[in-house]
């Protein structure tokens, strides 16, 4: 490769996150920062009330706020108009994944046996947002691979 050809080639990756709006991928990051939060949270007052806790509410609360955090998560990935196509299919992934979550604990919520399925899928949530925010770019960093 010849240093002309290396030039151009950086220069069009300094033209391609010029392109992308940072500060949107940046409130993804706390987005997916929210989602796990809210997920350990979850954990915890569901398996509280399984000790005659009345955490109920707060359960359902942190359901709601966990999806609202992952319909904000994908809003920000998509205007920052990155091209990482990892990105965009990971934000939409975790968001799929929440609303599977959320409709197992509305519609299966006096099922107990659910739980065993509604308890495994948290986990992966968890284990996906880790990834996901492993591989968003910091704010000096390139991106994970």
């Amino acid at each position: 490769m010849d240093r002309y050809t290396q030039k151009s080639e950086v220069l069009l990756r300094v033209m391609e996150e010029a392109s992308t709006n940072q500060n949107m991928l940046k409130y993804a990051r706390w987005m997916v920062i929210l989602v796990i939060i809210t997920t350990l949270s979850q954990a915890s007052t569901g398996l509280s009330s399984k000790y005659d806790y009345n955490t109920a509410a707060s359960h359902a609360w942190a359901a709601q706020i966990g999806l609202v955090a992952c319909i904000g998560l994908v809003a920000f990935v998509v205007m920052s108009k990155t091209d990482d196509a990892k990105l965009k299919g990971m934000s939409f992934g975790l968001l799929s994944a929440w609303v599977l979550q959320y409709g197992l604990g509305e519609m299966f919520a006096k099922m107990h046996w659910i739980s065993v399925i509604h308890g495994v899928i948290a986990m992966g949530i968890l284990l996906h947002a880790m990834g996901l925010l492993r591989a968003m770019p910091g704010n000096n960093a390139e991106p994970a691979v």
